[in-house]
């Protein structure tokens, strides 16, 4: 029984002091020009990159998130990531830049942050 009560309130605490939860908003497909389109997460959102749709097999393609270049996929040299740091997040109030050296799709979903 003390268990169960030491347990119980274990729960309770952790889940007093949860940084919010995340609720489903919307699907986004953002097109992307080889010379790279900017996009804003809106604040109290965040972002989950699914997948990246290219126009050329042979091509590359970063993501830049408060002007960090992400490297994620290069079929011109050796290093062929094909896309292995997907999916990845993004907090609310970023400015994310795609380019590749085609034109391209992120299919994105978006989600609420409830407090």
């Amino acid at each position: 029984m003390k268990k169960l009560l030491s347990l119980l309130v274990f729960l309770n605490v952790c889940t007093g002091f949860g940084q919010g939860n995340l609720q489903f908003n919307q699907v986004l497909n953002l097109s992307f020009t080889s010379g790279g389109n900017n996009y804003a997460v809106p604040v109290g959102r965040v972002w989950k990159i699914e997948s990246i749709g290219l126009s050329s097999y042979t091509s590359f393609f970063t993501l830049g998130i408060g002007g960090q270049n992400i490297f994620l996929k290069n079929t011109h040299t050796s290093y062929t990531s094909e896309f292995n740091s997907l999916p990845y997040w993004i907090n609310g109030g970023q400015t994310v830049t795609f380019s590749g050296l085609n034109s391209g799709v992120a299919s994105i979903i978006e989600f609420n942050v409830i407090p």
